[in-house]
Parts: C-alpha cells; structure tokens; sequence
C-alpha cells in the first residue's frame, strides 16, 4: 500500500494527551509523593494529597511516546536518505532543547537547587545531548533512548538497507522482549535502570518494535506472522510497565498499583491503531502534536516551581495544579509555534553548506 498520508491526526492527539497525563502525574502526584525529587524541591515542599493517587500512574505516557516514535520514525525515513533523515532529526530535537534548557537551568539557580558552575555543567551536557546524567531536568532521560532508535535507523539507511527495517525491528524487540520475560524469573532487577541497557534499547525496544509492527500492519500488510509479532512485544511492554511500578514502588515507599498504567498503556495503542483508519488530516491535530515535546521538556522543574510560589502565595492546590498546567500549555505553544522555527532558521544556514560539501 502507498503511503499518501503524511499527517496522522489520532497520532498527534494521543501524543499531546500523553504528554499531559506526564504532566499532570508530576504536578499533582509526584511533587508530594517523592520529596527527595528535582520537581518536589523545586516547588519548596508540597503536603501529600492522596486523594490524586489515581495520577501516580501517569508516567506511563513516556511509553506510549516510544510507540509513537517507532511508528512515525518508520514511516518517515522509508523514503527518505541518510542526510535527510539527519537533518529532520536534528530540526526536530535540537531547537527545543536549546530553547527549554536554558530556562530549566536558570530556574534550577532562582530556586537555589543549583549554583553557576553546576548550571552550565547541566546545561552543556543537556545541550549536548549527552545520554548520561547530569542534565538540567531529569525528564531529558527519554533523548538518548530515542537516539539510540534513530541511530539504527539512520545505519540502515546509511548501508543502504532500509527494506531491511522490519527484520531488525523484530530483532530489537525479540531481545527486549526476552529479557523482560527473564527479568522476574531471574531476578534482574538491579538492571531495571542500568543506562547502558537501556541505551541499547534492551529496556525499551519493545516499545519501537511494537510501532513499527503497526507501521506494516498500516502501510504495507496486515499478516498472521505481524500480528503474533506485535502482540508478543506487547507482552514485552506489560512487563517493562511493570517493572517501572516496581521501581516507583520502591522511591515512594508504597505500593503502587499494576493494572492502571498498563490498562492505560494497552488502550492507547488500541486507540493509537484505530486513529489510523479514520481520516484527521485537519492542520490543527499537527500544532497539537508538535507542542509535545516542549510542553514535555518545560513542564518539569519549571512548572513546579511555579506551582511552589502559587501555593506560598495562598492559591489553593488544585487550581494551582490547574493554572500551572494551562500556563505550561501555552508556553509549549509559543515554543513550537514561534520559536523553534526561528531557531531552525538559524540552522538552516549550517545545515545547506554541509549538503553542499557532502554533494
């Protein structure tokens, strides 16, 4: 089947309620759940509110980004070159970085969870791309991971292997998969958050593999053999689910329920699959999506200290958690929509005499 459809209306929204479900689980779980974390120091300290537990499960919507991310990377690199494929990698992940990291870092000095030195330490290392830690907000551990995937596919295009995409998506999630199978019966959860695994895309390979099995199933054909693939790397994603409650578990000292984030999990992908067969194709559903990933970097440390200072200043909670969100929102709108074009822009420039000496 050829692919026509450039924009993925579902995708985008599913996208941005994801990005939403991060947000609102940090504004209105995890702020008071775990104290000892970035975004709970930034606020100045916050009661516990457990009557928002039902938020704690948010996190999940990290995952559904990593299906996402499999789905479209397989879907726009197939016809697209090694260099082309570069340069939308980089238009896309670079200028919001460049643009939220330096407000996360001045944040981390106004709230004093940080002093100059270790600031542009965060910074550089943030602005690098660097996949280890320290960066200026925690939720930049998502970026070597997804780098990671567009490493393998950039190789595949580079050998000039594309076709090849399917075979080494089944590979990646087969691994991850197995060793998701293993990790309870053996015990491994001292590698539950080991960086270079997951680097390596031990840990969330089953997440890309499972969008790319829907990318086929999409564009190309739906097969028994596909079929039995995706649900076999669902099972990989249910148990990597999993062992995240474990790990939360362990950092709130409580115990954190199973079914919420792997049920949410399970019927955004099912959502995710449908969307594909509806028609969405309105110019709006793309500006929603393309806010994601600011909203995602500057909710975190910036938010929260926002939401710290309505709270010192009388604002209840709740609406607190609310104001913030809308705020954030739409600082994630002008990010997208004014200024990472203009930093793009400034790229352009660089990027051209680059093709020209590599023609």
């Amino acid at each position: 089947m050829a692919q026509q459809k450039t924009t993925f209306g579902g995708v985008d929204i599913l996208r941005f309620l994801a990005a939403v479900l991060v947000m609102f689980y940090h504004y209105g779980y995890w702020v008071w759940a775990f104290p000892a974390g970035v975004s709970a120091r930034a606020t100045g300290g916050i009661p516990p509110h457990p009557e928002l537990e039902m938020l704690g499960s948010g996190w999940v919507g990290v995952q559904v980004f990593f299906v996402i991310s499999g789905f479209v990377i397989a879907f726009s690199a197939e016809n697209s070159t090694p260099l082309r494929f570069f340069e939308a990698r980089v238009k896309r992940l670079a200028p919001a970085v460049w643009i939220c990291a330096p407000v996360t870092a001045a944040v981390l000095l106004l709230v004093g969870l940080s002093w100059p030195t270790d600031a542009v330490n965060r910074l550089v290392r943030t602005a690098l791309f660097v996949p280890y830690s320290p960066w200026v907000d925690s939720v930049y551990w998502t970026l070597g991971i997804e780098i990671a995937f567009y490493a393998v596919v950039w190789t595949l295009l580079w050998l000039g292997r594309f076709h090849l995409m399917e075979v080494v998506a089944i590979v990646i999630g087969m691994v991850s998969t197995l060793f998701w199978c293993l990790y309870y019966p053996l015990d491994w959860s001292a590698f539950a958050e080991t960086r270079w695994l997951a680097l390596l895309l031990v840990h969330h390979g089953c997440f890309f593999a499972t969008g790319v099995m829907i990318w086929l199933m999409r564009f190309k054909a739906v097969t028994p053999f596909r079929l039995v693939l995706c649900a076999l790397f669902l099972v990989g994603c249910v148990l990597q689910i999993a062992s995240s409650v474990d790990v939360h578990t362990v950092k709130v000292e409580e115990q954190m329920p199973y079914a919420p984030p792997i049920v949410f999990f399970l019927v955004a992908i099912a959502l995710m699959a449908w969307s594909l067969r509806l028609d969405l194709s309105w110019r709006g559903w793309r500006r929603i999506g393309l806010m994601t990933y600011p909203l995602y970097l500057i909710h975190d440390v910036v938010g929260a200290a926002i939401l710290g200072a309505l709270m010192r200043a009388g604002v209840p909670y709740l609406l607190s958690v609310v104001i913030v969100g809308a705020t954030m929102v739409a600082a994630s709108w002008l990010i997208a929509i004014e200024a990472e074009p203009r930093v793009r822009l400034l790229l352009d420039h660089p990027i051209s005499r680059y093709r020209l000496k590599a023609a």
